[in-house]
């Protein structure tokens, strides 16, 4: 088959799937499997695909059309300009995180020149803490996943990306942390969809994604609570609680923060314009008995 019989048994497959932007997801695993980029398929449309490759390219489209993310099928994801390996044991970076990830990266570089102690906790795939390594060298960043098989992965992207220059541990959330360790910045997305909300996922995200990230208990708002609550044994002075929330959940983590002696909250807008992070600096009192919101 030719490059462009091939794109078109891509597209009609996917449209047939039910998938929104057939022509360019075609376009995207054809590019992978020959290693050439999309405009290289219209300068040659007519040039013949060898079998194995035809045969891997049938097998890609066929896992997409069974809705499996791209991601998964390439087994990496763009996040912050760096390529991550992603696997089901993780979920997938999404673009949206991106602004909180620059505005931490900003400010620790504003409040932090010398260096500060940052600890990306729930972090799956490492994209956020290892992004943070990235564009901010002289930090100490620590990762954290209660999973062994998302920190694994966590592991290879460090390797890769940051020559595996941070520390990881591997519990459930504050309990893997030394005592005598603690952070300027301690940055969260844990897992934040109510149980109702699960139910109405996409399948894409619900069959491929590992659910332990995502369903945060009853409410969507338990890993919060917790966090909160816990924090304060782990952040320096003035140290900064960075939150990534969903659409509906600012209101209740801002007074959650508020009610346990957070200061200076601020939020963070996602590039669709919805508030996607929740920040504050923690007082020099210890919080007082939690009241448990939501």
């Amino acid at each position: 088959m030719t490059i462009k019989e091939i794109l078109d048994f891509g597209r009609q497959s996917l449209t047939q799937a039910g998938i929104e932007y057939p022509g360019l997801e075609a376009e995207i695993l054809l590019s992978a499997i020959l290693d050439q980029d999309r405009v290289y398929f219209y300068t040659h449309s007519q040039e013949l695909v060898d079998l194995k490759q035809a045969e891997t390219y049938r097998s890609v489209i066929k896992r997409r059309g069974q809705l499996e993310p791209v991601a998964y099928i390439l087994g990496k994801k763009e996040f912050m300009g760096m390529d991550f390996f992603v696997n089901r044991d993780v979920l997938i970076p999404r673009p949206d995180t991106e602004p909180m990830v620059e505005y931490l990266i900003h400010y620790l570089q504003v409040n932090f020149p010398e260096g500060a102690k940052i600890l990306d906790l729930c972090t799956g795939s490492g994209a956020i803490g290892i992004a943070i390594k990235k564009h901010y060298q002289k930090g100490a960043v620590s990762l954290s996943d209660f999973s062994g098989a998302a920190l694994a992965v966590a592991k290879i992207n460090a390797n890769q990306l940051v020559k595996d220059d941070l520390s990881l541990y591997q519990g459930d959330l504050f309990a893997a942390i030394p005592e005598a360790q603690t952070f300027h910045l301690i940055v969260s997305n844990p897992p934040y969809i109510s149980q109702a909300e699960m139910k109405k996922l996409s399948r894409d995200i619900i069959e491929y994604e590992p659910h332990m990230a995502l369903d945060g208990g009853a409410s969507g708002l338990d890993f919060y609570r917790r966090i909160i609550e816990e924090a304060y044994l782990f952040l320096e002075k003035d140290g900064l609680l960075a939150l990534e929330i969903g659409d509906s959940q600012s209101g209740t983590v801002m007074e959650m923060l508020k009610n346990s002696g957070y200061q200076e909250i601020q939020t963070i807008r996602d590039l669709g314009g919805h508030i996607r992070c929740v920040t504050g600096k923690l007082s020099r009192l210890k919080p007082a008995d939690y009241n448990k919101l939501g």
